[in-house]
């Protein structure tokens, strides 16, 4: 069985990178749904923010879906940041 696993950037304040799991989909167009609605929701909170956000517009939002095999261990940097 294949999982959808929907991660992505949640630090848009200038130089870093926290990545955090928005869910675990068995199907591939519920992942793409709460693809769409995490950018969505993260776009209307950088905007929010203001002129402490790095985000210009809603492409900056980075979100992706990473399809895995249930039941196999794996070895997958999701992202971050380190000096």
């Amino acid at each position: 069985m294949i999982l959808y696993v929907v991660h992505g950037n949640t630090y848009y304040d200038g130089y870093g990178y926290i990545e955090n799991i928005f869910g675990i989909y068995t199907k591939k167009d519920e992942a793409e749904s709460a693809k769409d609605l995490i950018i969505k929701e993260l776009y209307e909170k950088e905007i929010a923010r203001g002129w402490m956000s790095v985000v210009e517009d809603v492409s900056d939002i980075e979100v992706e879906i990473r399809e895995i095999e249930a039941n196999k261990i794996v070895n997958i940097e999701l992202g971050g940041y380190c000096e």
